[in-house]
């Protein structure tokens, strides 16, 4: 399956992609509202201003040019431009050169027709609107700074567009802490199925989002078909084992039968009959391989590991002797130690790595077993093991090309699977003493 690789820059995670694409969606966003507040409320200013200038207009409209000669209270220049306060311009329409106006300064010129109109005058534009009414001797004139307008407009578009900008970091930190609780329980359901294997039952409810069941139906129906092709197999072995002992057994005794008529034959004989005791071996080694598998499902008890070791070593006592090898235990323990475990699954473990030390240990040699509270050595006078080797020789069916007959290559990988489903890690290395031997040491938990 090709992997999609990610442009130069793109962030992996998903709150990092979630705060890319939102927060240049969301300046959009505001720079549109603010565009949109800016046209509606220059409208609605706009209409309510317009609305006030015709009505002062109107108002001085109905007023006689002989009222023209009565002062007019000036307006402060400053309201005028910052206030954005009106200015009021009448006409006598006998004598256009009588006139009155509350801003004198402004020189702004009567508009010959009537309605709205945009002048510039003193250096800036004006929104003007020019009255005559039918009848009237008057023409007025009401005027109102556009920079004023535009100005206010501008300033609440300003204080609309702050809030959106203001509530931009708000939204990015509640997208990040959702996104980052998601992701948490993302993690902790991931941690869940990476602890289940094909002895697990169903899985759990597991809190993700409803876009991940489907993931997680897939997963569970992925390791559903694992435990049945497991099954299968171990099935398969558990049949193959006990079907072919049968055969094996009266294989075996017909060779000791026959051993009285073949004494001419004696290598020869003493050759088959090693090849009948190693199929043994193997059939019993795959036996026990099957019954590992069906260990997880079983009850833990409290065992006391110093008898569990003296019983493995009563057990391989027969073939030391056999073998001209001598066995000794060293308790270094205090007190006791104890371990919960399966107890067929613990004895395997120390069974194989005795009967491992013992075979690859010459006559005359020694296989020391030493107990303390942190670990158990296993140490024998052989050739060692070259560091190289050390991870190899725990692989299934793997044997050294100069390895004494007899092994199947299975008891070192039975001895680690049994380790790990009770937390102990055998670590092979050369002996601390600086003898030829290896020394394989079991970390208790």
């Amino acid at each position: 399956m090709t992997r999609r690789r990610l442009r130069p820059g793109w962030p992996r995670s998903l709150q990092g992609q979630l705060v890319l694409w939102l927060l240049p969606l969301q300046l959009l966003m505001t720079g549109g509202l603010a565009w949109l507040f800016a046209d509606s409320y220059a409208v609605t200013v706009f209409e309510f201003m317009d609305g006030q200038m015709q009505a002062l207009a109107r108002s001085h409209a109905a007023r006689s040019c002989a009222s023209l000669d009565l002062p007019v209270s000036p307006q402060p220049e400053q309201e005028v431009h910052e206030g954005g306060q009106f200015v009021v311009q009448i006409w006598c329409a006998q004598d256009p050169a009588r006139h009155v106006s509350d801003l004198p300064s402004l020189a702004l010129p009567l508009h010959p027709g009537a309605g709205w109109h945009e002048v510039q005058a003193s250096g800036s534009p004006w929104h003007v609107y020019t009255a005559a009414a039918s009848g009237s001797e008057v023409r007025v004139q009401v005027a109102q700074s556009l920079v004023f307008r535009q100005r206010e407009v501008g300033a609440r578009t300003f204080l609309a567009s702050l809030v959106g900008l203001l509530l931009l970091p708000i939204s990015v930190m509640v997208t990040v802490r959702v996104v980052g609780r998601t992701s948490r329980r993302l993690e902790q359901s991931a941690q869940q199925l990476a602890r289940r294997d094909e002895h697990s039952g169903a899985v759990a409810e597991l809190q993700v989002p409803c876009e991940i069941e489907p993931l997680v139906q897939a997963f569970e129906g992925v390791l559903a078909r694992l435990r049945g092709a497991l099954a299968s197999q171990r099935r398969f072995v558990q049949d193959a084992a006990h079907e072919l002992r049968t055969p094996l057994t009266a294989l075996s005794l017909q060779l000791e039968n026959l051993r009285p008529h073949l004494q001419s034959a004696g290598s020869e004989f003493e050759q088959l009959q090693q090849g009948m005791r190693r199929a043994s071996h193997l059939l019993d080694q795959m036996l026990s391989l099957s019954r590992q598998d069906l260990a997880p499902s079983l009850p833990l008890q409290p065992l006391d590991l110093r008898e569990l070791l003296r019983a493995s070593i009563a057990l391989g006592l027969a073939e030391a002797d056999r073998r001209g090898v001598e066995m000794g235990f060293v308790d270094a323990a205090d007190g006791a130690v104890v371990l919960p475990a399966v107890e067929g699954d613990l004895r395997s473990l120390f069974d194989n790595l005795i009967s491992n030390a013992l075979r690859h240990t010459p006559p005359g040699g020694e296989v020391e077993l030493r107990l303390t509270p942190q670990w158990v050595d296993i140490i024998d006078s052989g050739p060692g093991l070259p560091e190289a080797m050390r991870e190899r020789v725990f692989d299934r069916f793997f044997r050294m090309p100069d390895a004494p007959p007899g092994g199947s290559g299975l008891g070192l990988a039975i001895a680690r699977q049994a380790g790990l489903r009770h937390g102990l890690r055998i670590e092979l290395r050369a002996r601390d003493d600086g003898q030829t031997g290896l020394l394989a040491r079991v970390h208790l938990p």
